[in-house]
């Protein structure tokens, strides 16, 4: 046996290994779900020393009007590291770094986040700091000055990045006109027309019951958890449900070309996914992954076009779920035409049962691994939640593996029908019939 023969035998193995060790670990402990005076709160008792809360809030680009659009990212970054009315941001951050506790905040399409992470010893003061910062905000003036400033040099930032640039433009430009055309981290302009007292109706209006929920993952008890909860959120006012948009579909392929003097030109096509509460949702995340093997080997491997060529479902996009085919090139022609041509031919033909059950395997591992940390598993947990399919955290392994290939292909087929196209380069190097639309199969 050679030594690539050997390598790949180790790989198959250790793939085996992480695979039953990771996926028993999701298996052995199962999440509560648990209402403590009308505040929900999901626990994962993971046996580990190290705790994560995260408190999820409903909505996201909902929850605001275009020309606010940033405000929920500020006004998370702002509370959870500001300081509380009792106080100071120096003493806050001064008592969380001494314990070695943590705290963060997002904002995306259709929710917003604010966490903590800390360790068992500490867990009682830094539960105590996590609230505070959520109930009793300090809204020091001087400080809002200073995270505006620091957002719409974020903004600047990600204008001139050619990435950041290229994801904004693709969803914007696929729902125009509807709550995902807003940028969760705003624009300089609205981030710059942001008041403090925007952030203060912001906060009274979302940090409610209706539209919050806590997420917990480390060595705690339940009983412990509602103690907690009991003498801090659950106070937090009912509010309202956040707003809801009926779904929008991508049904009108096209292209988008925005010319910039770059080295480099980035493209990617986006089509509308499949609803996360829908059986068919594993299949689709299944099916992009192996779309993303393909794109690796063929655009990368064999042919050189692309570093770093990728397919993907958004995991973020709840109301208006979607896949996203990506790639920076210098030979924007070519590497439409393959992509495209792979994609017909996938839709002609099928992924083979080869090509599936190597991908499923390989797919299964690289999702459990990236549950390894408390963190990443009430993310994780949050998320499935907000898809209206909690039952999948648990039953992951199994939904996957009763994925078949038929299922795959048929999902396949049926949901990408059509693609929008963005393109951000030299303009020069491809025109608009370079965008090739997908041949239609069987309807």
């Amino acid at each position: 046996m050679n030594i690539y023969k050997i390598s790949k035998a180790f790989l198959k193995i250790l793939t085996a290994v992480l695979l039953v060790n990771v996926s028993a670990l999701h298996a052995q402990n199962t999440l509560k779900e648990i209402d403590v005076d009308g505040f929900k709160v999901i626990i994962k008792n993971t046996g580990k020393d190290v705790i994560s809360a995260r408190l999820f809030v409903t909505g996201g680009t909902a929850n605001y009007p275009l020309d606010k659009q940033g405000i929920e990212a500020v006004a998370y970054s702002y509370i959870i590291k500001g300081g509380t009315t009792s106080m100071s941001k120096t003493e806050f951050l001064a008592a969380a770094e001494k314990m070695g506790t943590t705290f963060g905040s997002d904002a995306s399409l259709d929710f917003g986040e604010l966490n903590m992470q800390c360790l068992k010893e500490s867990w009682d003061r830094s539960w105590l700091l996590f609230t505070d910062a959520l109930m009793n905000p300090a809204y020091d003036p001087n400080e809002f000055a200073n995270k505006k400033e620091q957002f719409i040099s974020y903004a600047r930032q990600n204008e001139g990045d050619p990435d950041s640039r290229l994801e904004r433009i693709t969803v914007e430009t696929a729902f125009k006109g509807k709550n995902y055309e807003k940028d969760p981290y705003g624009s300089e302009n609205t981030l710059a027309s942001l008041t403090l007292d925007d952030i203060k109706a912001f906060i009274n209006a979302n940090l409610c019951k209706q539209r919050a929920f806590l997420v917990i993952a480390g060595n705690v008890s339940e009983s412990d958890v509602i103690e907690k909860v009991r003498s801090s959120l659950a106070k937090l006012p009912e509010g309202i449900p956040a707003p809801k948009e009926p779904v929008t579909k991508i049904e009108q392929p096209g292209q988008d070309i925005e010319s910039r003097k770059i080295s480099t030109n980035y493209l990617s096509g986006i089509m509308s996914g499949i609803p996360w509460d829908s059986p068919d949702a594993i299949a689709m995340m299944v099916a992009m992954s192996i779309m993303y093997d393909k794109y690796f080997v063929e655009l990368r491997t064999k042919r050189g076009l692309s570093y770093a060529p990728a397919a993907y479902m958004n995991g973020d996009a709840i109301t208006n779920p979607y896949s996203v085919f990506y790639i920076t090139t210098d030979h924007p022609k070519d590497a439409i035409n393959v992509m495209v041509d792979i994609i017909n031919n996938v839709r002609k033909n099928g992924f083979t049962e080869d090509e599936f059950a190597k991908s499923k395997s390989a797919y299964l591992t690289r999702y459990f691994m990236r549950l390894e940390t408390a963190s990443s598993q009430t993310q994780n947990i949050g998320r499935w939640k907000l898809r209206g399919n909690l039952n999948a955290f648990d039953n992951f392994e199994a939904l996957v593996n009763a994925v078949t290939v038929q299922d795959i292909n048929r999902v396949f087929t049926g949901n990408t029908g059509n693609i929008k196209w963005n393109y951000l380069g030299d303009e020069t190097k491809v025109s608009p019939e370079d965008f090739k639309q997908l041949e239609k199969i069987g309807f």
